[in-house]
């Protein structure tokens, strides 16, 4: 029989992973990490959503085990989160959340404890044929997260089942309602960056984060003072604290002066790609589809290798197209690649 540790995070999704699995004859177990020990029933890693999963695995007879991983999330997730934000990029730690552990230190961890496959509640696919295993968009189109999975290396996948990848949101709620398990089936999703409990920005202030200071520029003049790149984004239009008549926001940010160029809403054409994660070992350069940021609208695009970066020409101009977020390109339904936006051209 074989072996399956769920990744249980307390929620509706990962308990009716857990759920489908035993009904279809799987061995299961469930299986929570600790990463950071903030409270709040939105947080997936909080005691109270530990203690929700415990429960939902004593109903379905299976075992649970709490592993331990703080030093790890702290290092790959956390550290990487404010190291970011100091360079006036937006991180996502989510995506590197589900590349360096609940899709690599948690499967490492369940392997080794003799699990045969790791399975969790994500809306996404995963389809093996005799070369390769490949990662698929969700069937619910409007929960579909093949974009958060999209950093994770591909040989993960090997290792990996998605029961809900081919259901609706409603349809797991309904089996939740029908399981009886000790869960209500409206219950909310986690919401935000789990390890931060209040405002980002308090966080970093609160861990050292520093604040480069500077000017807001509009049309080469100082119109302004701000707080801080850190405290900024890329395309934010809110709480600028400049008034100049028009509707601006943020079009670029300079961490060597400090200075924030503001002027009409970002959009470019040409962006980079660093570090890039292959999903498929036939990767050839080509026209694809790009999706910048979790449920932004796909965009098609020329992609083509410059050095150890990918060069994306996109048909049309894409609006806020932001430094340290991720960039996943599509064939079909099928995830292609990924990599960090590292840099973009502004459109005039």
């Amino acid at each position: 029989m074989t072996r399956v540790f769920v990744g249980m995070s307390g929620g509706v999704d990962s308990s009716a992973a857990a759920y489908l699995l035993k009904e279809a004859g799987y061995q299961v177990e469930g299986v929570t990490f600790v990463a950071a020990f903030e409270s709040g029933t939105k947080k997936c890693c909080s005691l109270e959503e530990i203690e929700a999963a415990k429960r939902v695995c004593q109903f379905l007879g299976i075992s649970h085990h709490v592993i331990d991983l703080k030093d790890v999330f702290e290092a790959r997730v956390i550290r990487y989160f404010l190291e970011g934000y100091q360079q006036a990029l937006v991180p996502n730690p989510c995506v590197m959340c589900n590349r360096y552990i609940k899709f690599g230190a948690l499967v490492e961890e369940a392997i080794s404890r003799g699990a045969d496959m790791v399975a969790t509640g994500h809306y996404a696919r995963v389809f093996r044929d005799e070369k390769e295993v490949g990662l698929y968009r969700g069937k619910d189109i409007t929960k579909d997260q093949s974009y958060f999975l999209a950093y994770v290396p591909k040989e993960m996948f090997s290792y990996v089942i998605f029961p809900l990848g081919d259901k609706t949101k409603a349809e797991v709620r309904e089996i939740v309602a029908r399981s009886g398990m000790p869960i209500s089936s409206s219950k909310g999703e986690s919401q935000d960056v789990c390890f931060v409990p209040g405002d980002y920005r308090e966080y970093l202030l609160s861990h050292g984060v520093s604040l480069k200071k500077g000017d807001f520029l509009y049309e080469g003049k100082p119109v302004g003072k701000h707080r801080g790149l850190a405290l900024y984004s890329l395309g934010q239009r809110r709480g600028l604290g400049v008034s100049i008549g028009k509707r601006l926001y943020i079009r670029s940010m300079d961490v060597e002066s400090g200075n924030i160029v503001l002027g009409d809403v970002p959009k470019s054409r040409q962006v980079w790609l660093r570090d890039v994660n292959l999903l498929t070992s036939s990767f050839r350069e080509g026209t694809y589809e790009v999706q910048i940021r979790y449920q932004s609208e796909f965009v098609a695009c020329e992609v083509k290798w410059e050095g150890e970066c990918l060069h994306l020409l996109l048909e049309r101009p894409a609006e806020i197209v932001t430094p340290g977020q991720l960039g996943v390109l599509f064939l079909g339904d099928r995830v292609i690649a990924s990599g960090i936006i590292d840099r973009t051209i502004l459109e005039e």
